[in-house]
């Protein structure tokens, strides 16, 4: 499953999946979508291009996919949730076999169509993050190897280290294991992930070596840069997020603790309504 809605000021919508000339496209259940003119698409379509906040393309969030039309669900494993195909010729769309939607679409429609929980400023998210590009993937839990002389200033995990070069201010680590566990630290150091990472809040116990801790180029609160995967699906928490690659929002809530369940709560920072009108 991949992102979920936790707040909406909108009731859902139901809209067309895209179809590219002479293509199809398939949606998922939990993906981020964009739509319209500047996404040069016919219906929605994953939203998964990165920019800084994204005024190279101009892709204006537009929802999150809640549900589809299809009449018997098509489980896809590779992501754990639903799908839908677009069909885009008439042989095509009168193959399928529907379910009614609701609002402009007339029931008797056949093209394919999902329902989208509306994206706005106020939309509050919750989105799952993994390691990289696999679906799945957990993030790594860095071993330490030394301990910076001045107690809880930082630490070195030189062997297995974290899956990302952070970016200063905007990377969290998190303790699962030693006299911190359960504890956030943001990371004001930008460094390789074998690299010694620092801190300007210390850790108030003792780090010893062989203490496990994960994080993610995500700010521990507030305003800050991800970047999501190719379909739009999860926060990649090993994304460089610089100074060309990445996407606005503001973090609600980080949650480290559980291998595999790591996730955030955030909202999308309102820059990224804006693209038409800020792009230079």
């Amino acid at each position: 499953m991949g992102f979920e809605v936790i707040h909406s000021p909108y009731k859902p919508i139901w809209v067309p999946v895209d179809t590219p000339a002479g293509a199809a496209t398939t949606l998922y259940v939990g993906q981020l979508v964009v739509a319209g003119v500047n996404a040069s698409c016919q219906g929605v379509k994953a939203w998964n291009v990165a920019g800084i906040y994204d005024t190279t393309a101009d892709q204006i969030p537009f929802g999150v996919v809640i549900g589809t039309n299809n009449r018997t669900p098509t489980f896809n494993s590779t992501y754990k949730t639903d799908s839908i195909t677009s069909a885009y010729t008439v042989a095509g769309q009168l193959a399928r076999d529907w379910v009614g939607t609701e609002g402009m679409h007339k029931k008797t429609d056949p093209a394919a169509m999902v329902q989208v929980a509306v994206l706005t400023p106020e939309t509050v998210l919750k989105g799952p993050i993994f390691n990289g590009a696999t679906y799945g993937t957990a993030i790594t839990e860095a071993v330490v190897t030394a301990v910076n002389a001045t107690m809880g200033l930082g630490f070195t995990c030189g062997t297995t280290g974290f899956d990302f070069t952070s970016v200063a201010y905007n990377a969290t680590m998190y303790c699962r294991s030693g006299a911190n566990k359960g504890l956030y630290r943001a990371t004001y150091s930008a460094a390789a992930g074998t690299a010694e990472h620092l801190f300007y809040t210390y850790w108030p116990y003792t780090i010893a070596v062989g203490d496990k801790f994960v994080g993610a180029n995500l700010p521990v609160c507030g305003t800050g840069t991800i970047n999501f995967d190719d379909t739009g699906q999860y926060i990649n928490g090993a994304a460089a997020v610089t100074t060309t690659d990445y996407i606005g929002i503001n973090i609600l809530r980080l949650d480290l603790e559980r291998t595999g369940a790591e996730y955030a709560i955030f909202t999308i920072n309102p820059h990224m309504f804006l693209q038409g009108a800020t792009r230079t």
